[in-house]
């Protein structure tokens, strides 16, 4: 299996190219919505989350990015309702100046299908506060922040445990209502963190992989990939958005 990651530039000010394009693949109603942020980073990362997603899943569909439709589940994750044959897991997430996008390419038929894909993106220099991982992650992972040397080591592990929870829940698609000390994160150093769930309520299933990465110089992002069934370990590619437009 392979899971591409497409990274664009957002701008914090005027719509720049990228943009502009995308604003172009969206329906009216996501326009409408658009124009309802009130601050230019929010509206542009809108925009081109919508609309590369729109690219994205149309130019392996075969159709065209205005003839894809979305639907929302219970929580509000986004899904393809429409053309049938266009629809696969996606996912977008943003951060301050990038917005990225996951999707896994179409496999042969013998390959098990990605059910679930959950992506998060945040600026390695963002402040990070103690108070939030004492109060919301679960006690191995505060453990494991305690035993952190040095400020700068501690956020970056801040980091890497918020995006892969935010993967995860995003994921499944339950976002915040799943308690983030519900599930705990082992092997959080490394390049394929191992979750752990501590919540006999929380069945989500089996085969979960995970990559921590940075998808350019100055930011750190999660995935989170379920198929249902053992498989090798997806191979990760980074993708520019900006090349493409």
């Amino acid at each position: 299996m392979r899971i591409k990651v497409w990274h664009a530039t957002s701008s914090r000010q005027d719509p720049g190219r990228v943009e502009q394009v995308c604003e172009s693949y969206l329906d009216s109603d996501e326009r409408r919505r658009a124009d309802q942020f009130r601050q230019p980073t929010s509206r542009n990362q809108h925009v081109i989350g919508r609309g590369m997603a729109r690219r994205l899943i149309g130019d392996q569909a075969g159709v065209n990015p205005s003839q894809i439709q979305f639907g929302l589940h219970q929580y509000g994750k986004p899904f393809v309702s429409a053309p049938d044959d266009a629809a696969r897991p996606f996912n977008v997430a943003h951060t301050n100046g990038l917005v990225l996008c996951g999707l896994a390419e179409e496999q042969p038929t013998n390959v098990p299908p990605l059910i679930q894909l959950g992506v998060d993106v945040e600026a390695i220099d963002r402040r990070t506060d103690p108070a939030i991982a004492e109060r919301f992650f679960s006690k191995p992972e505060v453990d494991h922040l305690r035993g952190c040397v040095g400020d700068a080591e501690r956020r970056l592990a801040f980091l890497r445990i918020w995006t892969l929870k935010e993967s995860f829940i995003k994921a499944i698609g339950t976002g915040m209502s799943t308690p983030l000390a519900d599930f705990a994160f082992d092997q959080i150093d490394s390049a394929r963190p191992v979750i752990r769930m501590l919540s006999d309520t929380l069945d989500v299933g089996e085969c979960w992989q995970f990559s921590v990465f940075e998808p350019r110089p100055g930011f750190i992002a999660a995935t989170a990939v379920c198929t249902g069934k053992q498989t090798p370990v997806p191979e990760l590619m980074l993708m520019s958005f900006d090349e493409m437009v």
